[in-house]
């Protein structure tokens, strides 16, 4: 049984702002909905800083997301370490074994989690 929309959506858009433009920026992400937050892994990049939505929700964790036709606001936290291969194993479950070690392992992650707020209008705050 479904109980949020996200949990059967296969993807998000995740709108995070330029940390230096101020703009929105969108990021298209695989992710798991568990325990009433969303959970997501951005590639460390070789700089160990994580990739373009990830350092702007370090400098405005204030976030939009879209999925299955529906948009919420959140609250993004980066977690730590510890947390990444309980996460993994989230994203295991989801998108199956073969898709993870293709796409998350071998490379360093950086776990996320955002806290939805409150539900609006897909396209609001999307400018």
């Amino acid at each position: 049984m479904v109980r949020h929309p996200l949990e059967a959506a296969e993807a998000l858009e995740l709108i995070t702002r330029g940390r230096r433009s101020g703009r929105p920026h969108r990021a298209e992400l695989w992710f798991v909905y568990r325990e009433d937050a969303i959970y997501l892994m951005a590639h460390a990049r070789a700089h160990g800083r994580g990739t373009d939505w990830y350092q702007n929700l370090l400098a405005n964790p204030q976030v939009i997301v879209e999925g299955a036709g529906r948009q919420w606001t959140g609250i993004a936290e980066p977690l730590p370490l510890e947390e990444l291969p309980r996460i993994t194993e989230w994203f295991r479950s989801k998108y199956g074994d073969q898709a993870v070690r293709i796409w998350y392992e071998g490379t360093p992650r950086r776990p996320v989690r955002i806290r939805l707020l409150e539900e609006g209008r897909p396209g609001e705050g999307a400018s």
